[in-house]
C-alpha cells in the first residue's frame, strides 16, 4: 500500500507539472509533547503534506492532498483528500472522490487551527473525511448549500450496501461564518465482544458559528448524537451532546493567545471506546500563546486540563485518576 501511494504521489505530482494551471501548497508540522500524568514527553515529527490544485478548465478542476504523518516510530503515506469538481452551469459545482468532511467549527490541518489540539468533539463527535460525491452551490446573499452522499465516516470503501447521507446550509457575511449540518448514515464496525463486525448507525446535528471583529475571533459548535448497533433484541440507543466556545486574540502583528472550554457528555459511554455501558462527561480547558515567527511560519505553545467525572486516566504510578495536563509545543511551516 505504501508503495502505491508514493507511485500515485509521483505520477500526480509530475502531471500536475506538466500543466499551467497548477497550484502547488504544503506544510511541515512538527511538536514537542508532554502527558504531565503519565509523567511522559517526546518530539514529534508529526505531518508533511503538499497539496496540489489543478484547474484543468472553467469548469474542471482537480485536487490532491498528499500527506505523510507519524504513524509510531514510521511515517505513513496517505491521501487525505483526493476529488475532481465539476462545475454545473455557473453555480452548481458536483464533487467525486474524499474529500473532508464539510461539518463542523474545526478544520483537520494544523495550519488551518488556533492552537495545537482538536476539541472533543472534533475527535469523537464528527467524521473527518467522506468518500463519495457532494453537489454544492451558493445562493442569495452570503449563503452556501451542500449535500454529500459517502460510504460512512472516514470509510474509502463500504463493506456492504448501506451509505450515509448528509449536508450543510451555510452563511458568511457582517463577521459572521457559521452553519447548521446534519449526517447519518449505516456502516459496519467493530464492536467489542463480537467475533464480526456488525451494523452502526449514526445520525449526528451540529451546528457551529464564528464572529470576527478587528483583531478578535470568537467561535462556538453544539454538537448532538445518537448511535445504535444490530444486535438483534437488544437496546443499543447511544446518545452524546458536545459543544465548544473558544476565542482568539492577535495582539500583535506576531503574537496571539487563544482560550477554548469544551465539553463532551457521553451519557451512554459510546464515544470514548469504552463500549462497555460506561459513562463519562470529560470536560477540557485549553491555553495557547501563538507566535508569528516569519512568513508562514508559525509557533504556539499549548496548556490543556482535562477532568472527567470518572476516574478515566491514568497518573505517573499507574493509578486512576479523573484529571490529566497536556502540555505542547508546536512549529509549523506553510508554503
Amino acid at each position: 500500500m505504501r508503495k502505491l501511494i508514493t507511485v500515485l504521489t509521483v505520477l500526480i505530482l509530475a502531471g500536475a507539472a506538466l500543466a499551467g494551471d497548477t497550484e502547488f501548497t504544503g506544510f511541515v508540522d512538527g511538536a514537542w509533547f508532554w502527558d504531565t500524568a503519565a509523567s511522559n514527553g517526546e518530539f514529534d515529527l508529526d505531518q508533511v503534506e503538499i497539496d496540489v490544485i489543478h484547474q484543468a478548465s472553467e469548469q474542471t478542476l482537480l485536487r490532491a492532498d498528499l500527506e505523510w504523518i507519524r504513524d509510531g516510530d514510521t511515517m505513513t503515506a496517505d491521501v487525505e483528500q483526493a476529488f475532481m469538481t465539476y462545475t454545473l452551469g455557473e453555480t452548481w459545482d458536483f464533487s467525486f472522490g474524499k474529500f473532508n468532511a464539510p461539518i463542523g467549527f474545526e478544520l483537520l490541518d494544523p495550519v488551518d487551527m488556533y492552537q495545537y489540539s482538536h476539541a472533543l468533539v472534533f475527535d469523537y463527535g464528527l467524521p473527518t473525511n467522506l468518500t463519495g460525491a457532494s453537489l454544492a452551490t451558493a445562493f442569495g446573499p452570503g449563503f452556501d448549500i451542500v449535500g454529500h452522499v459517502s460510504n460512512g465516516w472516514d470509510a474509502n470503501g463500504a463493506a456492504g450496501p448501506n451509505v450515509t447521507w448528509g449536508g450543510r446550509l451555510g452563511y458568511a457575511g457582517g463577521g459572521f461564518a457559521g452553519g447548521l449540518s446534519a449526517i447519518s448514515g449505516k456502516q459496519e464496525a467493530e464492536l467489542e465482544g463480537t467475533a464480526d463486525p456488525v451494523g452502526l448507525t449514526r445520525t449526528v446535528f451540529d451546528a457551529d458559528l464564528a464572529f470576527v471583529t478587528g483583531s478578535w475571533t470568537f467561535g462556538g459548535e453544539f454538537n448532538r448524537g445518537e448511535a445504535s448497533y444490530d444486535l438483534g433484541s437488544m437496546e443499543t440507543d447511544l446518545e452524546w451532546t458536545a459543544y465548544l466556545v473558544m476565542t482568539h486574540l492577535d495582539y500583535s502583528a506576531w503574537g496571539g493567545l487563544t482560550l477554548r472550554y469544551d465539553a463532551f457528555d457521553d451519557q451512554d459511554g459510546y464515544a470514548f471506546g469504552l463500549h462497555d455501558g460506561q459513562a463519562q462527561t470529560v470536560q477540557s480547558l485549553t491555553i495557547c500563546p501563538t507566535f508569528s515567527l516569519d512568513e508562514g511560519f508559525g509557533a504556539l505553545v499549548e496548556l490543556r486540563w482535562f477532568k472527567s467525572d470518572q476516574e478515566s486516566f491514568t497518573d505517573s504510578d499507574g493509578a486512576a485518576t479523573d484529571t490529566s495536563t497536556q502540555v505542547a509545543a508546536e512549529f509549523t511551516y506553510s508554503w
